[in-house]
């Protein structure tokens, strides 16, 4: 069994704030990872930091760009557990995504539609959690119980394959992995 991490954030950006005020979700953001220390984050925003509309599939690190001027916000950490088959076609559907990067956009339109319950989606382009919950269903890990296009942030906190790891500031959150080599190598030390 391998991990599949999703982190769900609400930064301090003005459509992070209005996604707020309008659904008063505690999360307005979704990335994916396939790595414990999250070197690796993947979701749809903003590829210029400037430029809100600019925006597609992207490669996100805590210590840059929007997250980086928002290492106050608030954040919850969830695992989830998949077979090895999972994780590599995860993995692959991730790559090859990454690999054709520039065909990808943010889905604008389904944002309004989302906030009206009306499933809309478009070839190549996506939200946030429709990304994350289009990988999570397309290869397996995870069955949703309603169109993976109405899919928002906070409804990854609902799900019980989830298991969260993790609940807090973003600039702590990968101080969960060093805590679990710790306790890891604890254990370790105890058994001996």
């Amino acid at each position: 069994m391998k991990s599949v991490y999703i982190l769900l954030t609400r930064t301090n950006t003005v459509p992070a704030r209005l996604i707020h005020v309008i659904t008063r979700d505690d999360y307005t953001h979704a990335s994916i990872s396939l790595d414990k220390d999250l070197n690796y984050l993947y979701s749809f925003a903003r590829r210029n930091i400037r430029m809100p509309l600019i925006a597609g599939l992207i490669h996100e690190n805590i210590y840059t760009g929007i997250f980086a001027k928002n290492l106050d916000a608030p954040c919850v950490l969830y695992e989830i557990k998949v077979d090895d088959i999972v994780y590599e076609d995860i993995k692959s559907g991730i790559d090859y995504m990454m690999r054709h990067y520039d065909l990808y956009r943010y889905n604008f339109l389904g944002l309004a539609m989302n906030f009206f319950g009306i499933p809309y989606g478009r070839k190549h382009h996506f939200l946030c959690s429709q990304f994350v919950a289009h990988i999570l269903d397309k290869y397996g890990a995870i069955s949703f119980d309603k169109n993976v296009n109405l899919i928002k942030p906070a409804d990854f906190c609902n799900l019980p394959e989830l298991n969260e790891i993790y609940r807090g500031r973003l600039r702590y959150v990968k101080l969960y992995s060093i805590q679990n080599d710790i306790v890891e190598y604890d254990m370790a030390k105890v058994a001996l």
